[in-house]
């Protein structure tokens, strides 16, 4: 297969990418209903398909070299990796800019760079194996793939960073056939092969695959499987043969057309051949910005192209232009470096600055490790002193319960908080002092995390009313209570008022998630419920681990400037140690895990639900919320479907984000007591 040949598939390919990633973005069936638009629906599972192809031609081309090349293993890496380095380098740059100034980072900052990271595997691979090749290579190249996958499974990456890496040995196995035979000779002698049958079985062989893996989850219900994992390995398996079919299918195809053939639509394909590394890392940059939402589904658009056939010319003409851009200031540099020796020098001497940060970066590690211990014992230490002066501890069905207990009132606030707050005793502090000057007010640490003790039972819905209801018991309060659920405690708090109404005067709900965000879970990493309950298993394994180790290391603190965000008062800033402490100890750990894993499940027992019609409720709705329809929800809307009698139920807008309730709880007072004071609670 010649270079032009491949750099015309390759570049009609590279815009197959793009409408693959502008489908995932618009027209998937996981892409909530309030924003999710028709007609690309057909690009949507092709991604792995057309990316098995790049891989092959990897393998073929490498291969085809080192077999017609002398001494071409001088310098590979260098020569291989260079450019994707740099464009890897420029494009992050680019990334991390934008997801900055939009206060969106999280890593990886280029959420489709999974390839460019997969490409360099295989090549390292392929350099150490092939260097000094024997009769072992190919299998040795197959334990290094297996190797990958294996890594890439326990980190919970996903299947598409490994179901179609097998391809690239598929390419090396078929060039290696070909031995040191010039494109024309083997254009020759593949003429002859393959045939009709050939043609028709690869076809058969892809399309059953292709077809099994599309509609898999319906034929594990149907066959009764019990175990996702075996599923899951049997699908990658037939993903990888679908793959490695359509590949050689598109060779063979590509060995039987002419060279003159295309006119100028081939030529265009080439051009897009060229460039297609930098079209692939930066096109998503686009899809992202003029999509419903930024990156994810709880941040608001950058500017939203609703219209789809325009959504996908606007990504396409700059995700074009950007790319070309691209691979001419790769081309001036690399051009640079090659005839400029004070360059050469410059970046070999980067290479020995590289050395020397990453001995810097792991005596940084030894010395943060030794920091974290030594500041623990401290923070620690102020955490058991704000216990002593704030918190009594009351036992709930033989766990110990921390509760906060202030204020005096005709009413108690029951504050409801959720996953996102290690220690809510400590964290909602202001919120329990503003409340307690007219209120008796309580909040209290689930099991597990802040000052209660652990508790081996499952994270229901049900588990946490009833421990809602045994905490109040214990403090001896059964009527006159306003239930304050916050974010996903809300899925409590209806649960609760479903099993324990009486003694229930009002329900003040702070950005309180509404079931209709069930659907959120099942995103694109998940088909389907069975697949969403076996990744939140292992989702939570792992980033337990690498939770554990970022605590050990003392890398924990580049996740911590949120409270010093939210925590404005002195004094509060006083306690940001304890909060710290807590957040280190709780976050991303057992108690927490388990919440995230039971929220969608959770979400389910609630679905459909509405507020009693005798329940006094004020739903206080962020403008953060309602401007980003968080989760692809509409939140006024779908609040709007919970309210039974509008009479003393009531949905207000506010300035401000889910945070509100830390660094202005004076707001949430104000409508408490506009409800009291209207005698909506009587």
């Amino acid at each position: 297969m010649s270079v032009k040949r491949s750099k015309q598939i390759l570049g009609l390919f590279s815009i197959l990418i793009m409408l693959h990633h502008l489908g995932q973005k618009t027209s998937a069936f996981w892409v909530p209903d309030s924003v999710r638009q028709h007609g690309l629906e057909p690009f949507v599972p092709i991604g792995y398909l057309v990316v098995s192809f790049f891989f092959f031609c990897s393998g073929y081309g490498l291969i085809k070299s080192a077999r017609s090349k002398e001494d071409y293993f001088e310098g590979f890496l260098v020569k291989r990796l260079n450019r994707i380095l740099l464009v890897f380098v420029l494009t992050q740059i680019i990334w991390g800019a934008i997801r900055i100034s939009k206060h969106v980072t999280a890593l990886p900052l280029n959420p489709y760079s999974w390839f460019a990271y997969t490409i360099i595997i295989l090549y390292f691979g392929f350099y150490f194996i092939y260097k000094k090749e024997n009769r072992y290579s190919h299998i040795l190249m197959t334990a290094w793939i297996l190797l990958y996958s294996i890594i890439c499974y326990v980190l919970v990456l996903g299947n598409w960073w490994f179901n179609a890496s097998p391809v690239f040995l598929l390419g090396i196995i078929i060039a290696d056939k070909e031995g040191k035979k010039t494109d024309e000779e083997a254009d020759k002698e593949l003429d002859k092969m393959p045939g009709i049958k050939s043609f028709i079985i690869l076809g058969v062989l892809f399309i059953i695959c292709f077809a099994v893996t599309e509609l898999g989850d319906k034929i594990y219900h149907a066959i009764g499987m019990s175990s996702y994992s075996l599923y899951n390995l049997i699908k990658v398996l037939l993903q990888i043969i679908a793959a490695s079919a359509f590949s050689m299918l598109i060779f063979y195809l590509a060995m039987k057309m002419g060279e003159s053939k295309g006119g100028k639509i081939g030529k265009v394909f080439s051009i897009f051949g060229s460039f297609t590394l930098e079209l692939y890392l930066i096109h998503g940059l686009f899809v992202q910005i003029f999509g419903h939402h930024f990156i994810d589904d709880t941040t608001r658009a950058v500017f939203y192209i609703k219209n789809v056939f325009v959504y996908v010319i606007v990504v396409f003409v700059l995700s074009t232009a950007s790319a070309f851009a691209l691979k001419k200031l790769t081309d001036f540099i690399i051009s640079f470096h090659s005839s400029s020796k004070a360059f050469q020098k410059f970046t070999t001497d980067m290479a020995r600055i590289a050395f020397i940060l990453l001995i810097i970066a792991v005596a940084a590690t030894v010395i943060s490790t030794i920091y974290r211990a030594s500041s623990s014992k401290k923070a620690f230490a102020e955490a058991e002193k704000y216990k002593d002066e704030n918190i009594k501890m009351i036992n709930v069905n033989g766990t110990d319960v921390a509760v906060y207990d202030a204020g005096e009132g005709e009413y108690t606030v029951v504050l409801l908080s959720s996953d996102v707050v290690p220690c809510p005793t400590v964290h909602a502090k202001p919120f329990a002092e503003e409340m307690a000057k007219d209120y008796r007010v309580v909040m209290f640490d689930y099991p597990g995390t802040g000052f209660s003790s652990e508790c081996p039972d499952e994270r229901t819905s049900d588990f946490y009313a009833d421990l809602t209801r045994g905490v109040l018991d214990e403090l001896g309060i059964k009527d006159n209570m306003i239930l304050v659920p916050h974010l996903l405690s809300g899925v409590y708090a209806y649960r609760y008022l479903e099993k324990y109404p009486e003694g229930v005067a009002g329900l003040v709900g702070v950005d309180s998630v509404v079931p209709h965000i069930a659907p959120h879970f099942l995103d694109q990493t998940h088909g389907s419920e069975d697949e969403y309950r076996w990744y939140a298993k292992r989702y939570a394994w792992i980033t337990k681990v690498k939770q554990t180790l970022m605590a050990k290391t003392g890398f924990e603190g580049f996740q911590l400037p949120m409270y010093e965000f939210i925590y404005g008062s002195k004094e509060m800033q006083e306690l940001i140690p304890v909060m710290k402490e807590m957040y280190i100890k709780d976050f991303n750990r057992g108690a927490h895990l388990e919440e995230n894993k039971n929220a969608y499940d959770n979400l389910l027992t609630v679905k459909g639900y509405k507020v009693p019609e005798d329940l006094p409720t004020a739903f206080l709705l962020t403008d953060y919320m309602k401007d980003t329809n968080a989760y692809g929800v509409n939140w006024q809307k779908a609040y709007n479907l919970m309210i039974t009698n509008e009479a003393i139920q009531s949905v207000t807008v506010l300035n401000g984000d889910p945070y509100v309730i830390y660094y202005n709880p004076e707001i949430i007072k104000q409508k408490t007591d506009e409800l009291t004071a209207a005698g909506k609670f009587d």
